[in-house]
């Protein structure tokens, strides 16, 4: 059979592409096979087993530069081509007993690709005969589990334990160079790295035998219920304690493999006794140890625990459901706001498939444990779950009934004023929102910590960071709106005076003044920042972020990460004064405060004058995006007469160099144009300047960016 060669070559390549393709003309090469010719072909893979079993210890020389392990790609090659042929109808027993015992060889191999490929096959077998050939490996597969949980510490420090993982056999062949190079540099690692490197590292055989697990799960199918019981699940609980998040995730897949089988179960024709009762027995550990994967450090498993508490709540009725709601609805509702987006996406569906139009319902009958899991998720050493608290417990205060919520306002407000002092200015920026928010909704409760609140919305006001001012603004006009006698004229005055200050900016105060500059805000500061060979020197190194939330809270000094977010520095005038531009336009909407609005506009417009310093055109943005909203809310009459202190700045941006200054300029205008008449304002615009009118002309002829 010429042609089987030619497609085990091709499933043997070095290359994935074409291995892929090769698998792929395998399977329509043996569908046209007939019986006889099937049954030679079993005859002939027997034979190129016996062959990958002589030439799996061998080694061979590649590109003459180092020694290789021997080519797994063989191995797996016969793998791939087993899955296939035992799915068959036409393959025997026979055949399919020499394929078990080859598999079950194989889940030790040291390539864990072909690992992978073995459990594949196992559940292959066990979708063709049942949990029959659970029964037969079982004991295999739970002892490489078992025997691989615990890794002897002292041993991993020696380099030779990742020249083995990473496929060195009896001492002859030695590995990539990527992990030779881990191997010399483990020597130098201090117990802290180690420790990270022990976290985050494969863990040897441990995850391809959980991999084998859910593998013959599925393939089981609703067979597997009989199967389960609490020596297995003991065994797998360990693996979603364990302190690899590899093991952890793979640990909950195979729980979700678990669930799956009850709700097979479920809908299964047979229905025998008992069938779906292992979900039931067992189904408080379940949700136990899914609620501490929703809760998980790491993103990714939180999200294989997302999918598994998905598929445990799809094998219950409303009426086993309930039992299990205080301890995954909180956690589940917390996900919805959660950083990582794969798991806040997958979470707020799985919201829609449990909760349907009752998710308002579920949470008020459920509000004491969930108002106890936000208040303890913000005290959490990840800054992104604080952060995901902040905006639930907003979310609690705007979309909840409000008798619900009231006997817990003060706790949830003493917990927002703590957030507020937060290191992290994500984490600030969301609890700044929900107290402003919260205030709004619950006035005579939230009176007490007013004065506590107000000096840290003012600090938000002047951030360093745009959107954290423009939330800060948006806060204290929901503020403004219920204590209006006590705040709106001392936040009048803040806005006089930080407009006034614009004129004190200096060109170039920060520390990083004589680097390259760009007309950007903080993405300026963060550039040169991120340059200071001071700040990546001598540090922990992170991995993009995901170790970065491991941090201590506030002003820990074990901070760094690529997503380092607690970077503060003394506010600038033009910032401050950015700041009170949005509150100007967040109070506008306060019909009683339209006056004194007005009256700030020409503080406003000789504010936007100053252009000494590079990051003038950022408040010239600012300004565009606002005047539309101010003029619409304090009306035609109140505006018009400070029209044309406008025209200058507005047409300034419209030619700036900056791509988001002008495109806010061009909208501003042709808002304005909307607004007060396209005649009126050419009409204005000539009798202020006419050279003006090409600009305002050519405006309105392209469109806006």
């Amino acid at each position: 059979m010429d042609e089987l060669t030619n497609l085990l070559d091709q499933l043997s390549s070095s290359k994935k592409l074409d291995r892929d393709r090769g698998l792929t003309a395998f399977l329509k090469w043996v569908e046209s096979l007939d019986p006889v010719s099937f049954t030679s072909l079993t005859s002939i893979l027997e034979s190129e087993v016996d062959k990958v079993k002589k030439v799996t210890r061998s080694t061979e020389l590649i590109d003459g530069d180092f020694d290789y392990p021997c080519k797994w790609e063989s191995h797996y090659a016969i793998l791939a081509v087993f899955k296939v042929m035992v799915a068959h109808p036409w393959s025997t027993e026979i055949f399919c007993e020499m394929v078990k015992d080859f598999c079950i060889a194989s889940l030790t191999h040291t390539e864990y690709r072909v690992r992978i490929a073995a459990g594949e096959c196992l559940g292959g077998l066990c979708m063709k005969f049942g949990s029959s050939i659970y029964v037969d490996i079982k004991d295999i597969i739970l002892s490489g589990i078992r025997d691989n949980l615990e890794r002897d510490m002292a041993k991993d420090e020696s380099p030779n334990i990742y020249l083995e993982e990473a496929g060195q056999i009896d001492g002859n062949a030695s590995p990539r160079t990527s992990t030779l190079m881990m191997a010399e540099r483990m020597a130098n690692f201090d117990e802290h790295t180690k420790k990270i490197f022990h976290d985050t590292a494969g863990w040897k055989n441990l995850e391809t035998f959980m991999k084998c697990l859910q593998s013959v799960i599925d393939g089981c199918g609703v067979h597997f219920n009989k199967q389960i019981n609490q020596e297995l699940l003991d065994l797998i609980f360990t693996a979603l304690t364990h302190t690899n998040r590899f093991v952890r995730e793979t640990g909950y897949q195979v729980c979700g493999s678990l669930v799956s089988c009850n709700s097979q179960a479920l809908g299964s024709e047979e229905k025998p006794d008992k069938l779906a009762d292992s979900i039931l027995i067992f189904g408080m550990q379940f949700a136990k140890h899914l609620a501490s994967g929703l809760a998980d450090n790491w993103s990714q498993v939180r999200l294989a625990s997302s999918q598994a508490t998905r598929q445990f709540l799809a094998a219950l009725d409303a009426e086993s459901m309930s039992q299990y709601m205080p301890l995954l609805l909180p956690r589940m509702c917390l996900n919805r706001y959660y950083v990582a987006e794969g798991v806040r996406i997958y979470s707020q569906e799985t919201w829609r498939k449990m909760a349907g139009d009752d998710g308002k319902l579920l949470v008020q009958k459920y509000i004491k444990p969930t108002v106890e899991f936000y208040i303890s998720q913000s005290e959490a050493d990840n800054h992104a779950v604080r952060e995901a608290a902040c905006s639930c417990i907003a979310e609690l205060g705007s979309k909840i009934d409000k008798e619900c919520v009231r006997p817990y306002v003060p706790s949830l407000l003493g917990t927002l004023k703590v957030c507020f002092e937060d290191d992290s200015w994500p984490v600030r920026d969301a609890a700044c929102m929900a107290s402003g928010n919260f205030i709004y909704c619950f006035p005579e409760e939230a009176k007490p910590y007013l004065e506590q609140l107000k000096p840290l919305f003012f600090e938000n006001l002047k951030d360093n960071i745009p959107s954290v001012r423009s939330g800060a603004a948006h806060s204290l006009a929901n503020v403004t709106k219920v204590y209006e006698n006590e705040l709106a004229a001392e936040l009048l005055k803040l806005i006089e005076d930080s407009l006034k200050a614009v004129e004190n900016q200096k060109a170039n105060t920060d520390k990083y003044g004589g680097l390259e500059k760009g007309p950007a805000t903080y993405s300026v500061v963060k550039q040169a920042r991120d340059n200071d060979a001071d700040l990546h020197t001598n540090n922990t190194m992170y991995s993009c972020g995901s170790l970065a939330p491991k941090m201590g809270r506030g002003g820990s000094k074990d901070k760094g990460g690529c997503m380092h977010s607690t970077f503060r520095r003394q506010a600038e005038p033009w910032e401050v004064a950015e700041g009170c531009a949005h509150l100007m336009s967040e109070l506008s909407v306060i019909q009683t405060l339209h006056q004194p609005i007005s009256a700030l506009l020409p503080l406003l417009a000789a504010a936007v004058s100053h252009r000494e310093y590079t990051q003038h055109v950022v408040l010239l943005e600012t300004l565009c995006k606002i005047m539309p909203q101010i003029s619409r809310n304090i009306g035609k009459r109140l505006f018009k007469p400070h029209l044309e202190l406008f025209f200058e700045p507005i047409f300034y941006s419209l030619s700036c160099d900056n791509a988001l200054t002008s495109s806010a300029a061009s909208q501003c205008l042709n808002h304005l144009s909307n607004y007060l008449g396209p005649n009126i304002l050419r009409g204005r615009v000539e009798m202020y300047n006419p050279h003006l009118l090409s600009q305002l002309q050519a405006n309105v002829m392209v469109a806006p960016m």
